[in-house]
């Protein structure tokens, strides 16, 4: 099980003797068990190369000179600084990237030796006592008695819960995502529009997140509405998700290109998007 602890413990130390990638690769992989709002945290470094593909392929060029890419359920970043530095190789022209994530902090909370991590929207995370802990976040669309019963005892002990005091603010963003200036961290949730964005984004990215397992249908649609209000014209997306193999990840997805008021399908890789069907009858879906 993760410790979250060891997230503000690694920026602490002296790292002289680490490396920038190192440090990063470290922080990623102590995310790796957490689960916040239904998802999962993992990431790593080159987890999404086949999207970064798909979008120096398909970007077309009077969108590439001044890009703007909005990077939907990117965990702690280090994809997104992945997608900038490969952008930046591939058209040489100015990027900025919006590290978008519903989950970029996490707060502890502390009663004597009894500590719990809840979400900034409250949802309770995970709780220590020493070195045991305990699971407590939910699989997205599951029934609150879905939790072990473990989590379900512990979650009734209200009055205790309510006693316990914030003492930090942990940030989930990896610094070395943090550090590149191109990389703008907003708290966003995919199915709340946000007007700010309309028309700005010359591509989007989804992985990992915009699945059948996370949402129904009717969310999935409103995102996919939103996502095209985002684009400008012309402008690409790529929805994608990682297939875990024995030895290693597959990564599927698919590419669109916004045309008028309507997403046109340009490229599966893998095995395509699960939820290209929804995409692709957008509006009328």
């Amino acid at each position: 099980m993760a410790d979250p602890d060891a997230l503000g413990d690694l920026l602490k130390r002296d790292d002289a003797g680490r490396s920038a990638d190192e440090v990063s690769d470290r922080f990623s992989l102590i995310l790796h068990d957490l689960r916040m709002g239904g998802s999962w945290k993992r990431t790593n470094r080159g987890r999404l190369r086949r999207s970064e593909e798909m979008l120096c392929t398909h970007l077309p060029p009077e969108l590439r000179r001044k890009l703007n890419f909005l990077d939907i359920g990117a965990s702690d970043g280090i994809t997104t600084l992945d997608a900038v530095r490969t952008l930046r190789r591939a058209f040489g022209g100015e990027v900025q990237a919006f590290l978008a994530d519903r989950n970029v902090w996490l707060l502890r909370y502390r009663q004597g030796p009894l500590v719990e991590y809840r979400a900034v929207d409250g949802e309770p995370i995970m709780a220590r006592f020493g070195p045991l802990g305990i699971r407590l976040a939910r699989q997205r669309r599951l029934a609150e008695n879905s939790r072990d019963p473990l989590a379900r005892a512990y979650l009734r002990l209200a009055r205790l819960r309510e006693s316990m005091r914030l003492d930090a603010r942990m940030s989930l963003v990896n610094p070395a995502a943090k550090s590149d200036p191109a990389i703008i961290v907003v708290e966003f949730d995919c199915c709340i529009y946000q007007e700010s964005l309309k028309g700005t984004m010359s591509a989007v990215r989804a992985s990992n997140v915009l699945n059948l397992g996370y949402f129904r249908l009717s969310e999935l649609r409103r995102a996919v509405t939103n996502i095209h209000a985002y684009l400008r014209e012309a402008g690409c997306l790529v929805i994608s998700r990682n297939d875990d193999q024995p030895d290693s990840e597959v990564e599927n997805g698919s590419v669109w290109r916004r045309e008028g008021s309507r997403f046109r399908w340009l490229q599966d890789f893998g095995a395509g998007s699960e939820i290209r069907s929804v995409v692709d009858a957008w509006p009328q879906s």
